[in-house]
Parts: structure tokens; sequence; C-alpha cells
């Protein structure tokens, strides 16, 4: 099992009261794995050592302070140096495990942002085919990279700077307590206060960051569609209406903005006037405790210095609670991605039907739905023998790159069943029946890497050798070799440097690479010109030699030399055999003939 995928089973699953905050940190802090020990034991030991530094400090004061009011002037300096020396020691040592702790600190966030960035894109691989295409480009790319980022920034510091302040609080606290606990306990009920209110502001900065987090999807789709769409926004003169859509989106996301920087505003405002407050509450105690004998003014400093220290740690954890409960929307996104439902390793088995026959691809009664309530194929039945080439001819939306998307198991049937030679598909692992099939679409996808690469992929760790043979079996290797590098040729994104014909011979060779059995033509060549079409034509013909073929195409000349033609319509299939037959059994057929003859 990969390491990211296990990563995924180990981040805590979903659960009835999962959309909690605390629950949703847990699981962040979970995926980290035995690395969390490490991470959390650097927190308490960074701010073990801050407080520390900052407690011998005030009891140095406090020392000091003490020598004025008791010492006679000859005696005041007695010993003060041994005692400057000893604090000046114990702040070196918290000085280098602080750094210690901070370079712990800082490795095991990185590797847990690492963790969670594997996860997704593990998930990203485990997901249905559906789900891709039912899910725009931009809103994928915001859950992956946007709401990944920030989720991200719960380990790098949003974390930290909340538990860190609690924590020096209590060692302030433990302090402070041991030197007057009377006028510690006054200051801390005007600290509890502030702590309630800043809790006030957690939940609507978090739907702010939420509905910001929605709408910068929706900004990620407007540039997409710019990029994407730059031809058609020139032939139609779209460039004002593009704008206009992508400020208006900008616009709602500035709103929201300004909100959240409101609100920030607003804490911090109120964060220091009960600052100012606080310290107003401790020097009237302080006086009033001091004339009653309650405390001595040497303890009152030295608690006045650590109050300082702790009013600055609870201003902190006021600042970033909100500012967590912020990034903590982006993970709850994060999490529900993780959640959703995965592609099986296989489908479970909807029919009880046998096999018969002695087809390599059989399918038997299959009923099939996209939104589970239009059926696009109903009980359909379709046997493609052994070492046989079956076209499929039919009119848009009558269902053909449907059942191609069935035999490759992107969706499960709704009933009935598939057997790829002999076997039903539950009886198989989906990859292994993947293996079996190779597919070429009518808009093959090239990656922005290098021509040797993208045959590569059809079978990774091939050798420079077999991706050249494969090439020239496809027709591609002189183009290939025209150009200035060959193939270490960057075709850049979606193969934008080269024709039509070019890039779908290089997904023939892929194909050829694989070496697959069975072989799944869907509209192959229907988006090319004549001579492009006749050299992927040729190449066509000598990939299906010897292997099992399914052809789904409108033009003729792609399925005239198909061993059996399939006619397909509302009804199921219409007409069957081969170019000859069908010419004298379909009318319809024929006049395709006669119109394609023509053209």
């Amino acid at each position: 099992m990969a390491y990211s995928d296990v990563i995924i089973r180990q981040c805590g699953p979903r659960d009835a009261d999962s959309d909690n905050d605390l629950r949703i940190l847990w699981r962040m802090l979970k995926m980290m794995k035995t690395g969390f020990i490490r991470y959390l034991l650097a927190i308490i030991f960074m701010s073990a050592a801050l407080s520390v530094f900052d407690m011998i400090t005030a009891l140095l004061f406090k020392n000091i302070i003490f020598r004025v009011e008791n010492y006679a002037q000859r005696n005041m300096f007695a010993g003060l140096l041994k005692e400057v020396l000893l604090c000046a020691g114990i702040g070196c040592l918290m000085l280098f495990i602080y750094a210690l702790s901070f370079y712990v600190y800082t490795m095991e966030a990185k590797k847990g942002g690492a963790d969670l960035q594997k996860a997704l894109y593990s998930k990203c691989m485990r997901l249905p085919y559906s789900y891709y295409e039912q899910t725009g480009s931009s809103e994928f790319m915001s859950k992956v990279i946007n709401d990944c980022e920030r989720a991200q920034g719960i380990y790098g510091s949003r974390f930290r700077r909340v538990l860190m302040p609690f924590l020096m609080m209590s060692f302030y606290l433990t302090a402070m307590l041991m030197l007057s606990w009377q006028v510690t306990l006054c200051l801390f009920g005007a600290s509890a206060i502030l702590l309630v209110i800043n809790g006030l502001f957690i939940e609507p900065m978090q739907r702010v960051s939420w509905e910001m987090s929605t709408i910068n999807v929706s900004i990620a789709e407007r540039i997409s569609n710019i990029l994407s769409g730059i031809e058609q926004i020139k032939i139609f003169s779209l460039k004002s209406v593009m704008v206009e859509q992508y400020i208006k989106e900008n616009e709602k996301y500035r709103k929201e903005q300004n909100k959240r920087n409101f609100m920030s505003a607003s804490l911090d405002g109120l964060n220091q006037i009960f600052e100012l407050l606080g310290s107003l509450v401790f020097i009237a105690v302080g006086l009033v405790m001091v004339s009653q004998g309650i405390t001595t003014v040497d303890r009152l400093a030295a608690v006045y210095l650590l109050y300082g220290s702790m009013s600055w740690n609870l201003l902190q954890v006021g600042l970033y609670i909100p500012s967590m409960a912020n990034y903590l929307a982006n993970a709850k996104r994060v999490f529900e991605f993780l959640d959703m439902e995965e592609e099986p390793e296989r489908y479970e088995s909807v029919s009880a039907i046998s096999f018969q026959g002695d087809a390599e691809i059989s399918i038997r009664d299959v009923t099939f739905s996209y939104d589970g309530r239009q059926d696009v194929l109903q009980h359909f039945n379709l046997d493609i023998p052994k070492g046989k080439c079956v076209a499929l001819k039919a009119e848009s939306g009558k269902g053909k790159s449907t059942i191609a998307k069935l035999i490759l198991g992107l969706y499960p049937v709704k009933e009935g069943k598939i057997f790829i030679k002999g076997k039903a598909y539950e009886e198989y692992p989906l990859a292994e029946v993947r293996q079996l099939i190779g597919y070429v679409p009518q808009e093959p996808y090239l990656y922005d890497v290098s021509v040797a690469e993208n045959i590569r992929y059809g079978r990774p760790g091939a050798s420079q050798e077999d991706i050249i043979n494969a090439a020239k079996l496809a027709n591609a290797h002189d183009f290939i070799m025209s150009f200035e590098n060959g193939y270490d040729t960057d075709i850049g994104q979606r193969g934008v440097k080269l024709s039509g014909g070019q890039k779908q011979r290089l997904s023939i060779a892929r194909v050829f690479l694989k070496n697959p059995p069975i072989l799944i033509f869907d509209e192959a060549t229907s988006a090319l010109d004549n001579e492009s079409e006749q050299i992927v034509q040729e190449s066509l013909e000598k990939l299906a030699k010897n292997r099992t073929t399914f052809v789904i195409a409108h033009r003729l000349t792609t399925i005239e030399n198909a061993e059996e033609i399939l006619m397909l319509t509302d009804e199921g299939i219409k007409e069957r055999g081969t170019h000859e037959e069908l010419m004298k059994l379909d009318g319809e057929y024929a006049r395709m003939v006669k119109i394609h003859s023509r053209t």
C-alpha cells in the first residue's frame, strides 16, 4: 500500500460531529502520525524556555528591589554578580533549548504539510471518473492548492501561536501565584473577560473565511475560462463580458475581506483597551495590597513584569484563535475532499447473469444512467469476438462513448454484466482491466513534458529503444526527429506545439508501447483533416492487427474496413454486418456511403 494511502487512512474517519473545529484540528494533528509527539514536545520546550527566560528576569528584578529596600548601601551589591551570572547562564541555556526546539518544530511542521499534500494528491488518483466529469477544474484546483496551502498554515504557525501562549501563561501564572496569589487572582479575573470577548469573534470570522474560500473558487474559474477560451473571447468580442464577470467576483471577495479586516481591527482594538485596563487594575489592586501588608513591593514588581508577559500572550491568543478558526475552515474543505467516496478496487456484482459464448468482450443486458433518472442504455447487448474489429455507428447522444466508458470501467453498470475474456468485471481489479485495454480518444491528452516521456506513460520504465520502436509503428518517428531536440522536445501543455495529427500519433505510440490485447478507438480521427486522417488511419490499422478492436466513429473511412459494423439507435442495435452487407440491408447506411463518396 502506498505511503500516501496510509496517510489518508490514518487521518481519521468522518463522523457525525466532524464539522466541530476541535475535531478538525485533531484530524489535522493525527495526520502527522508519530511526528506529532516531537512537534508537540518542541512547542512545549519552546514555551518553557521563553517562560523561564522571562521568569529569571523577573526574579532578578525582584532581588534588586529587595536589596534596595532592605540592605545598607555598602551591602547592596554583595553577591549580586553571582546572581546575575547565574541568571545569564540559565538564560543562555534556555535560548539554546528554544533554538533546538524551534528547529525540530519547523522540520515536523514542514513534514506534516508535505504529508497533507501527499494525501490530497493520492486522493485525486483514487476518486471516480464521475467526479472529474462533474467538477470544474477551478474548483478542484482551489481545493488542492488554495485550501491545502491554508490548511498547512495550521502546522506552520497557527497552532503554535495559540498553544504556546496558553502554555506560557500557565508557567507565568504558576510563578505569579507563588509570588502573590491574591494579586494574581484579581488580574486573572480581568484576563478571563478578555478571553470570552475573543471567543465571540471566532464564529463570524470563520463564516467570513468560508465565504472567501467559496468566492476564491469562482475567481479561479473566471481566470480559467479566460485562459482556456481566449480564442473565443477574441472572436466573439467577449473581453468586456469576461472582465466584468471577473471584476464582479473580485468585488465580492474584496467586500468579504473588508468584513474580516474590520472584525480583526475591532478585536485588536478591544484587546489593546483591555490590556490598558488590566494595567490600571493591577496598579490599583497592588497599591491597596501593599498598603495592607498583603504583599511587598519587590514581589509586586516581579508579578507586574510577569503579568506584562502574560497579558501579551493573552493578546496573542485573542488574535490567533479567530485566525486559526479561519484556517480550520479551509482544513474543513480539505477533509470534505478527503472524505469523498473513492473508486472501489473492483465493482460489486449487480446481476446473476453468467457468461455464454467465446467473445473477448461481452456486454449482457446492461442498463446505465449517469444521473440515476434517465437511462442512456437500456438492456443493451454486444459481443466483440477475439481478434476481430467491431465498429459502432450512431448519431450523437445515442450512447456510443458511454459504452466505451463502461468497458474501461470508468463507471459501474446499473443492471446487467460486462465480461472481459470470459470473466465478469467484478472478478477483476479495475487496474487489471485497464491494463488489458488500449484507448485512443478523439482528443488525446498530452502532458507538458518531453515527447519521450509522453510516450513512456504507456509503459513506465520502458527503454528509449522501446519508445522509438513504438513511435515508428505509429508513424510518428519522422516528425519527432524533425524537431531540434528530437525525443527530448518539450511539447507544451496539452501538446499545444503539435498539430492534431501529430498529437494523435503520439497517443497511438503510447498504446503501442502499452501493447494491450484489446483496443478502443473513440472517434480517433474525427477531428483531423483528410491528410492527417489518412496517416493516423494507417497507424490505427497497424495497431489493431491481431488485437480485439472496438471502433466508435462518425467517419465511414474509419469503420468501412471493420469486420462487423453495428448501427445503433434508441431501440438498441438496429442492424449489424460488414460494410458490403449493410450497403444492401440498410438504406440509411447506403445513403451515408453515397454522401461520403461525393465529399
